[in-house]
């Protein structure tokens, strides 16, 4: 392992868990919270992308989905090149192809432009979430790993109630893309700097963790890469994680739009709104990923939580214009059951070779991006579809109602999906005790 700078020397020698271990991990969670806003951007601006670049809603959703096309097959590729480099030069870069991606989207005036900027910040992207939960399964004990998984999510959720608001002060008033882009950009380079101070190489007793007598090499990884994506209950854990995403999906691009065709709430007020969604997560996050630390259970949580999450899409299909106030429960309670997806990640860890661990907990988020892209596009094609078949020349509420009442639906498959996976109890983890 590489010889760490002199300020770490002390952590290190520490071994998992040393207080300013929480420092190692803030930096990537923060970068997350980063990414996260860049994910959420558009939202605030679907309106005048659509006027602008004279899209409908099937195209503007294809041009937006280009972040998610490069996000979600990247995965694989960032687990297994955590697995082999660690976190902190990856990191580093991930955080400059953001800022190369907002510097070509602050001149966008095209759809051509615009999936251009989103595809690079959906690659730079890639890295944020993985190599934060990396960088704490590497210098935390394995029994915090639910929590900090959860944590890390929470974090980047919770982000997304400021980020509105601060999105929504970067665009100014009235609102420029451009501007927005430029403000981000900056931050982006801020995160770069901040990582590669922050963040050490991996820790001299991590091989010894993870059951490795050397560093991985390139063969090593590529056979856990297989190990893990032949394996049974990964798929499952995955396709089960992916369903329960949609509604995060739907939030950061259709979800505000949604608000004001169905139930009349001004385009200025339905993304502040959304906060209570993203309030939600960032509540539901850390506390279930605490909750499954307890207990050592995870399939019980995802269970409930995927059963739960489809009946809250299905209340948000069905909420009438006259009852709107009751948005201010259901956008919370829906956050909150959607959150349990988040235990994904850490199942599917246990259920994988230790040495494999990036590489099992970023095939979970590879499925789940890959669906959350096709969602974008999707839901989009789907809203254009019923607006057209019943006459209308832009889509109605009843038209997204139908819309959301499909996707509830076709989420009811995530509870099959987790009841069919297994898991391996903490308790039977010879390594839960470090």
């Amino acid at each position: 392992m590489a010889n760490q700078p002199r300020r770490w020397r002390k952590v290190e020698a520490f071994g998992p868990g040393h207080p300013l271990a929480w420092i190692i991990w803030s930096v990537p969670a923060l970068f997350f919270l980063y990414e996260f806003i860049l994910r959420i951007a558009p939202s605030l601006m679907l309106p005048e992308l659509e006027q602008r670049m004279q899209l409908t809603a099937g195209g503007i959703g294809a041009a937006l989905g280009a972040y998610y096309y490069a996000y979600a097959p990247m995965q694989l590729v960032v687990g297994v090149l955590l697995d082999r480099f660690g976190s902190r030069r990856l990191l580093c870069a991930a955080a400059l192809i953001c800022v190369i991606g907002l510097v070509i989207g602050a001149g966008v005036s095209s759809p051509i432009g615009l999936a251009a900027s989103r595809f690079l910040l959906g690659l730079g992207s890639a890295f944020a979430y993985i190599g934060a939960v990396y960088v704490a399964m590497t210098w935390f004990p394995h029994r915090r790993a639910a929590m900090l998984t959860g944590l890390t999510a929470g974090i980047g959720f919770s982000g997304a109630i400021a980020g509105e608001f601060l999105l929504e002060a970067m665009f100014g008033t009235p609102p420029s893309w451009s501007r927005g882009m430029w403000i981000l950009a900056i931050f982006g380079a801020v995160f770069a700097i901040a990582i590669w101070i922050a963040v050490p190489e991996r820790p001299s007793w991590h091989l010894q963790r993870v059951g490795r007598k050397t560093t991985h090499s390139m063969r090593s990884v590529l056979s856990g890469l297989k190990a893990v994506t032949t394996h049974r209950d990964t798929w499952l854990i995955s396709i089960g994680c992916a369903l329960m995403y949609l509604p995060l999906a739907f939030a950061g691009n259709w979800g505000p739009r949604d608000l004001h065709v169905v139930l009349g709430i001004s385009t200025e007020d339905a993304p502040k709104l959304y906060a209570m969604f993203y309030a939600g997560i960032g509540l539901g996050c850390p506390l279930v990923g605490w909750l499954s630390d307890r207990s050592g259970r995870r399939r019980p949580f995802l269970i409930m939580g995927s059963l739960a999450a489809a009946l809250g899409t299905l209340a948000m299909a069905l909420l009438p214009e006259s009852a709107s106030e009751w948005i201010w429960i259901i956008l919370p309670v829906w956050g909150l059951v959607v959150s349990t997806y988040v235990l994904g990640y850490p199942m599917a860890a246990d259920l994988n070779r230790r040495d494999a661990a990036g590489t099992a907990i970023a095939f979970v988020n590879c499925i789940g991006m890959l669906l959350a892209g096709l969602m974008v596009w999707l839901f989009g094609v789907l809203v254009d579809g019923i607006a057209a078949s019943r006459g209308h020349t832009e889509p109605q509420a009843d038209d997204f109602r139908l819309s959301l009442m499909i996707l509830a639906a076709f989420m009811t498959l995530a509870c099959v999906a987790n009841s069919l996976a297994r898991e391996r109890s903490q308790s039977d983890d010879a390594v839960a005790s470090d």
